[in-house]
């Protein structure tokens, strides 16, 4: 037999073969089935296995695992999850827990005993896994509902953030293996088109702000090479642009939080029917810049409503929420007073777009980016003025932090263990007299945070230490494409607990382990065949 790649046969055999196929798979199965995405992996441990028995090396593969720090210090970061079951109280959630973290273990292992990859199969693999993630979003786009408006139910198969992560990271494979044909080339091109409608579709601000950064992060690498003037101005530019933005946004906030002026919101005014307008001097709700809670006079646009519709104002519209709230903030937006002559003002087709859930006549088609940010801001003005969170994922993470905080505080040194996160959280809730509704007390959604919770200040360090030092120890800090990962990974962490479901667990754990412990080193990813071959040797 002749020397391979791995040093050990040359050519292709089998077992290198089905490595590399099951990686593809695993990368592959990541946006769609949770059941392939395990028997891709029980296939990778499978052919790890049989290729080490068959080539009498496998306790050599296990000493290799075992006893280098990179991989140690890795595999570290699930074991400080078992340890942490020590002083659990609830076994089962965090025995669920482990169990999700399995493959920091199968990766962990069989890629850090493996050959390296070539360029080549990287790139194959990389490639499987952002294809697959465009499939998946634009099938289940094909698939939703005419009409659809709520963004969370567009990803069919796995969770609507981890998809967003997922095309973030397509982005990135696209446009880093842009090269070849012009065929090629524009069948990237419409790649990425596809990946960003879909975010755009998935209306997910957290993706505009990864891709950001990922691009100031590869424009600031790449500026090292110009002289020093240009490259400080376009530094400074990087940096000037983030603070600039953050500006726009708190002037944003400010305008969304202005409260109604009462002689501007119908204070001492009557309807054409001699009712009085109310008012809310308190709620800065908006809708294209008018306050949803002034010029109101319920009596008479319940009595023209019920000549419009069966259905009640006092019932929910078709997305659940509030049919009178609705009929108010879409009322609004066509700067219609909310009496008896603006309900009758509304057409056949306004009526219809009520009952559906849309709440701005000016929104056509879905929502989009835009929007999303301005029900955003709309979110934090309710939250900032009036302290209202419920239902609304960015002020209710506020509160999940507030209320995390304070548990670190409690139980800084050794936390509460690996499974009690929530029971700290539902004690938390009730001796700090959170405002959120029962149903909504929920968890901390920012990983950071549940580690300090789980594991102390110190555990949380620790588990940072994990994927930062073996990365750095293994020369993947140099790899733009684990850059783009890390920044896709670690902004996902603010505002998810990401590495706490399968899909997400994995997404950690195949592609770390594929950009630190098997792909080619950085100075030999852009060799020929043959010298990749030997460097992966």
């Amino acid at each position: 037999m002749v020397a391979s790649p791995s040093g050990l046969l040359r050519g292709r055999d089998a077992f290198r073969t089905v490595h590399v196929a099951a990686l593809a798979l695993c990368a592959i199965a990541l946006p769609w089935s949770k059941a392939l995405l395990s028997m891709a992996q029980m296939l990778l441990v499978a052919n790890w296995l049989a290729e080490g028995i068959a080539r009498k090396e496998l306790k050599e593969r296990f000493r290799k695992v075992f006893t280098q720090a990179p991989s140690l210090i890795f595999l570290s970061f699930l074991l400080l999850h078992i340890i942490g079951l020590l002083w659990t109280s609830d076994l089962k959630w965090g025995m669920g827990l482990v169990r999700i973290l399995a493959p920091v273990l199968v990766f962990g292992v069989v890629l850090s005993a493996s050959p390296r990859l070539t360029s080549e199969e990287l790139r194959a693999i990389l490639l499987a896994g952002a294809w697959s993630a465009v499939a998946s979003a634009g099938l289940s786009i094909l698939l939703s509902a005419p009409g659809i408006t709520d963004h969370r139910t567009l990803s069919r198969f796995i969770s609507h953030i981890r998809l967003s992560l997922l095309l973030c990271m397509a982005v990135v494979v696209l446009l880093h293996y842009m090269r070849g044909a012009w065929w090629r080339k524009a069948l990237h091109v419409l790649g990425i088109a596809a990946a960003a409608y879909a975010l755009d579709r998935l209306e997910s601000v957290q993706a505009v702000a990864i891709l950001a950064l990922i691009a100031s992060a590869t424009i600031w690498r790449w500026s090292a090479r110009w002289k020093t003037m240009p490259r400080t101005a376009l530094r400074v530019l990087l940096i000037a642009v983030p603070l600039a933005t953050l500006a726009m946004l708190v002037h944003l906030l400010e305008r969304h939080t202005r409260l109604p002026v009462p002689e501007e919101s119908g204070w001492g005014a009557y309807t054409p029917g001699g009712e009085p307008y109310t008012f809310d001097a308190f709620n800065p709700q908006q809708e294209n810049g008018r306050h949803v809670w002034a010029w109101v006079a319920w009596d008479e646009a319940d009595r023209a409503w019920a000549t419009r519709c069966e259905r009640p104002l006092d019932g929910m519209d078709d997305r659940g929420e509030e049919l009178r709230g609705t009929l108010a903030r879409y009322m609004t937006s066509l700067g219609l007073r909310k009496d008896s002559t603006g309900v009758m003002a509304l057409s056949d087709a306004d009526i219809q777009a009520v009952l559906a859930g849309t709440t701005n006549a000016h929104r056509t088609g879905h929502d989009g980016l835009r929007e999303r940010l301005d029900d955003l801001l709309q979110e934090m003005a309710q939250y900032r003025t009036m302290g209202r969170a419920d239902g609304h994922s960015l002020a209710m993470r506020l509160e999940f932090l507030r209320t995390g905080l304070s548990i670190v505080k409690a139980h800084w040194v050794t936390g509460v263990g690996t499974g009690d996160t929530q029971m700290a959280f539902d004690q938390a809730y009730e001796r700090t007299g959170s405002p959120l509704d029962t149903r909504w007390r929920l968890r901390a959604h920012d990983q950071y945070l549940t580690w300090a919770i789980s594991f102390g200040v110190f555990g949380a360090a620790w588990l940072l230490l994990t994927i930062w030092w073996p990365a750095w120890r293994m020369g993947a800090w140099r790899n733009s494409l684990f850059i783009a990962w890390a920044i896709t990974f670690g902004v996902s962490c603010l505002s998810d607990d990401t590495v706490e479901t399968q899909v997400g667990a994995t997404f950690f754990a195949l592609y770390y382990t594929l950009l630190v412990f098997a792909a080619p080193p950085v100075n030999a990813m852009e060799a020929p065949p043959a010298a990749q071959a030997r460097a992966a040797g």
